[in-house]
């Protein structure tokens, strides 16, 4: 298995804070069963799809006899499927009406992937779009070009919100409200470390006031040469964001800064145009 920082539970579906104590606390609209029983397939991952009770114990934080209870209901439910031989606990086929309905419901990606391929085939590049969940940036539509020499990001990659030209064009635009919290999350999550993560945010913020993106070099993976641009919907209530990268050794840091980051900020401006057109606020 590979190894992690613990996370825990009961966090805040909207804005990544913990709402409260263990009974609901702060937050008495805030059902705490469910929120474990999602916490429990939110364990599972493209690295580690096959888990047993004490791993999922030890990824949620939560006892061993109510991960227990959790897994046996959602296999009964359709959610979790039992490997007998392996005594361990993979995702059931129910999960995926989730994550068609999830898809569907992304307007954004549809009118945006022919943007994309083709600044992905212009540039090199892989081009990614996210979305936020909790401290991470999830990719929901990703292009790249044909080449051999690519960045390998696929649909379901998740980048540090706080490390990724993505996750940091999404901190620039967020509604206050939101990025607060996601501040406040990535505080008490990072500790000592927590300043000078503060400091690149911040810095990433003043690039995109100046040019409309920010650069990310290294930062999320080394010798990854990246940029990253928000889309806020016309309403200004939904912010996704675009990434675009690459090798070092394919793309330069000027290069990033002096052609492709405008050329992203281009894209995304495009796909806002037809957005708008389309009525999608």
């Amino acid at each position: 298995m590979s190894t992690r920082k613990p996370w825990r539970t009961r966090v805040s579906p909207e804005d990544g804070a913990e709402p409260g104590d263990e009974d609901g606390g702060k937050n008495r609209q805030f059902i705490t069963a469910l929120a474990r029983g999602l916490d429990v397939l939110r364990a599972f991952d493209a690295d580690d799809p096959m888990l047993g009770n004490q791993d999922i114990a030890a990824r949620t934080g939560l006892p061993k006899p109510t991960v227990s209870r959790i897994t046996y209901t959602l296999t009964e439910l359709g959610y979790l499927r039992w490997d007998a031989k392996l005594e361990k606990y993979r995702l059931g086929s129910a999960v995926l009406g989730f994550t068609q309905a999830y898809m569907a419901s992304m307007v954004v990606r549809d009118i945006a992937r022919p943007h994309m391929q083709d600044l992905a085939q212009d540039t090199g590049c892989t081009v990614g779009l996210g979305d936020r969940d909790r401290l991470s940036m999830v990719c929901v539509e990703v292009q790249r070009a044909l080449s051999n020499v690519i960045l390998h990001m696929d649909t379901g990659t998740r980048l540090p919100i706080g490390r990724s030209a993505m996750g940091c064009a999404w901190l620039a635009h967020a509604p206050e409200g939101q990025r607060r919290h996601v501040l406040d999350a990535l505080a008490a999550a990072e500790g000592k470390d927590w300043p000078a993560l503060r400091d690149h945010i911040q810095q990433a913020e003043k690039e995109i006031a100046d040019t409309g993106f920010c650069l990310g070099v290294g930062t999320w993976m080394p010798d990854i040469v990246g940029a990253g641009c928000a889309f806020v919907s016309a309403d200004g209530q939904t912010v996704h964001a675009f990434n675009i990268g690459g090798p070092a050794f394919v793309v330069s840091e000027a290069r990033m800064r002096d052609d492709i980051g405008p050329r992203l900020v281009a894209m995304v401006r495009a796909v806002q145009a037809d957005a708008q057109r389309r009525g999608y606020r």
